[in-house]
């Protein structure tokens, strides 16, 4: 069995399955999994996430997992599976798009169990409530009029004043939550007149 099994071809992976960011401010929002996944009655693409500590989140297959999922991966076996997480507005809790299924040699150091890289703008920080919340933008491109972005909150504490800065976070997910275990402030992100 190969190393990686099938990730966006616009993606570059390193050892740890989630790949360095190819820029310094590079927005992104990523993580490797312990869980088991079953899919809807008559549906391979939608189903459930359960991972190993029993939280479960609605999750589906993006396309090009669709054949390695099918072809290659257990379903009755826990995967280490490396997926986006978003949340679903009307629902506000979290919900995951399985990426791919990574499958670590021996050699390789894992990462720790349920870790995620966040990256992106701090647009709330309370202390008092131990919550970040993060807006990540979809579309970097410069040539895109519209840039689209989502929201993801994070359990923890991050010094005060630090709003409009680019973040990058190493969070754990605990339960529903995304704990942070480590950040770096890489600054004020440029305010356009």
């Amino acid at each position: 069995m190969t190393q990686n099994i099938l990730f966006d071809d616009d993606y570059s992976l390193d050892k740890s399955a989630i790949g360095i960011p190819v820029h310094p401010l590079q927005y992104r929002a990523i993580g490797v999994i312990q869980g088991i996944y079953e899919p809807l009655e008559n549906t391979l693409t939608k189903g459930i996430m359960t991972t190993v500590d029993n939280a479960t989140f609605e999750t589906v297959i993006l396309g090009k997992a669709i054949s390695a999922v099918k072809n290659h991966v257990d379903l009755n076996e826990v995967q280490n599976w490396v997926v986006y997480p978003h949340i679903v507005p009307e629902f506000d809790r979290l919900h995951l798009q399985v990426l791919g299924v990574f499958v670590p040699n021996d050699t390789e150091n894992m990462l720790p169990p349920n870790y995620f890289s966040i990256r992106g703008e701090v647009i709330y920080s309370s202390k008092k409530e131990q919550k970040v919340i993060v807006k990540i933008c979809k579309n970097n491109s410069l040539s895109s009029r519209r840039v689209n972005f989502f929201k993801l909150e994070l359990t923890g504490k991050i010094p005060d004043h630090t709003i409009k800065h680019f973040y990058s976070f190493s969070t754990v997910l605990q339960g529903q939550k995304l704990m942070i275990k480590n950040y770096i402030d890489l600054g004020l992100i440029a305010v356009n007149i």
